[in-house]
């Protein structure tokens, strides 16, 4: 087999495994490359000690001299390498190299039992070889999962020019009670050494290594075969380089999973802000595992802003944050890009969270700071100027209208807009909320932008819950 050494090397990685487990083995590499120490020699020695490692009966050979980009070039390396090597049958892996280096690359399958074959990212695969009818041309099917079985960090220190040579610490996953952690998490208002106190797994450990290990247990819940927790690329002195949260291998692709339970209070004082730890994502991402590595942003305390979910977009981060945790399960299966439905015991840590939803329940995993952390913009006070909260939930939440109670009073605030008079909202409102409370003693503000009504209520606080959830994230005025 000859492929050509580039900055993205899973096409060569899974077509090595593809045809050394499917079409009689590979007994040689031969791995091209040319004189760009990034973008081509580096890559051809990580391939090279990745061959060695996971293939140790495969030869690997590379030239001397790194070769030229021209077709004649590679095309007499080719032909080089099979003088050397006679009485074989050759696949020509033309991914990866530059255009030129491709067309020289075709032109192989004019030569004895030769067929040249192309990967697509999107996992399209393609052959060309000669025949006696003439030259036949046809699609491949090749299946992602067919690098399942490899170590995370064997792939890693292939892709990654940062990992290449550096020792790679980890820990291993566990299997944990997912439906009773999760049961618990609602009892006790996810605090996570609680949580893990009551399935009788105690630990002194802080409540976000105790998330990363639950994060970790839901892959394998979903049938993933190779996941790392807490993965550490050191220099051997103690000392580290990057630190990864929780990392897979599943279907020809490296899954990175960026887990942190904190609140927006804490940002620009004791970690990143978000914008700057979604381009530390993306960075990542790119140098850990190729431009088809994914990597989930997991913020359960924190709501991300549509600037922030744009630039997580332009540069390939996904993200999960407080509002999408009651559907968690999912999104991450998603995310994964597992085929089917949950598995079972997902499913019904999925149905809880559903149903905490119908309570009225907003979000998951995580408490966030709201009272402590509202953006009023004055100091503290001996009186509390509650409608700054209410506003910054308002916002967060994408409502235009917010239930809170003092003792056994209920009160509804919301926005009232521009062309729309307050008695016309008290009518919908009214409307809306009829089946669980009337409207009572209405206040507006002096700019005629904002309202407050008591609530007599004709059902109990849980079915009034029940009843709300159904708006949340709407607004109730037009």
């Amino acid at each position: 087999m000859v492929v050509f050494a580039s900055e993205q090397l899973w096409p060569n990685i899974l077509g090595l495994v593809h045809w050394h487990k499917h079409e009689g083995g590979v007994k040689d590499l031969c791995i091209y490359y040319t004189n760009d120490p990034v973008r081509s020699k580096q890559p051809a020695e990580r391939l090279a000690a990745f061959a060695s490692k996971v293939f140790p009966t495969i030869r690997v050979h590379r030239p001397e001299s790194p070769g030229g980009t021209l077709p004649q070039d590679v095309l007499q390396q080719i032909t080089a390498w099979q003088k050397e090597l006679p009485n074989r049958r050759w696949i020509i892996n033309a991914t990866g190299g530059l255009k030129l280096m491709f067309y020289g690359a075709v032109q192989a399958k004019e030569l004895p039992n030769t067929e040249v074959v192309y990967g697509e990212l999107s996992g399209e695969w393609f052959r060309w070889k000669k025949t006696t009818d003439g030259e036949q041309f046809e699609s491949l099917t090749i299946d992602r999962s067919e690098t399942d079985y490899i170590p995370v960090c064997y792939l890693v220190q292939a892709q990654s020019g940062m990992a290449f040579g550096r020792a790679w610490e980890c820990a291993k996953p566990e299997k944990l009670p997912i439906v009773e952690l999760v049961r618990s998490g609602i009892e006790q208002d996810w605090d996570w050494p609680q949580m893990f106190a009551c399935i009788g797994r105690p630990s002194e450990t802080q409540a976000g290594f105790l998330f990363e290990k639950f994060v970790a247990a839901v892959l394998l819940e979903l049938g993933i075969q190779h996941v790392d927790l807490n993965a550490k690329l050191g220099e051997g002195n103690g000392q580290s380089v990057q630190e990864i949260d929780v990392i897979a291998n599943y279907r020809g692709r490296i899954l990175i999973f960026d887990c942190k339970l904190r609140v927006k209070s804490e940002e620009g004082r004791r970690v990143e802000p978000l914008a700057v730890q979604i381009r530390q994502a993306a960075a990542i991402r790119r140098d850990i595992g190729g431009i088809g590595a994914k990597l989930l942003m997991i913020r359960p305390g924190r709501p991300f802003r549509e600037q922030e979910k744009l630039l997580a977009r332009e540069l390939g981060v996904d993200i999960l944050d407080r509002s999408a945790t009651l559907n968690f399960f999912r999104e991450v299966s998603r995310f994964c890009g597992v085929p089917g439905e949950l598995p079972e015991s997902l499913q019904r840590a999925q149905e809880l969270l559903d149903s905490a939803k119908s309570q009225g329940y907003q979000e998951a995993f995580a408490k966030s700071a709201f009272l402590g952390g509202s953006s009023g913009g004055e100091p503290r006070s001996v009186v509390i100027r509650l409608e700054n909260h209410l506003n910054k939930y308002m916002e967060e939440t994408g409502q235009d209208w917010a239930i809170y109670h003092m003792g056994k009073r209920y009160f509804i605030y919301y926005n009232i807009p521009p062309k729309l008079h307050n008695n016309a909202c008290i009518k919908q409102l009214q409307q809306i909320l009829n089946p669980v409370a009337e409207i009572q003693g209405i206040w507006v503000s002096k700019n005629g932008n904002k309202g407050l009504a008591q609530l007599a209520l004709k059902v109990d606080n849980r079915k009034l819950k029940q009843f709300l959830s159904q708006y949340g994230g709407k607004t109730l005025l037009e």
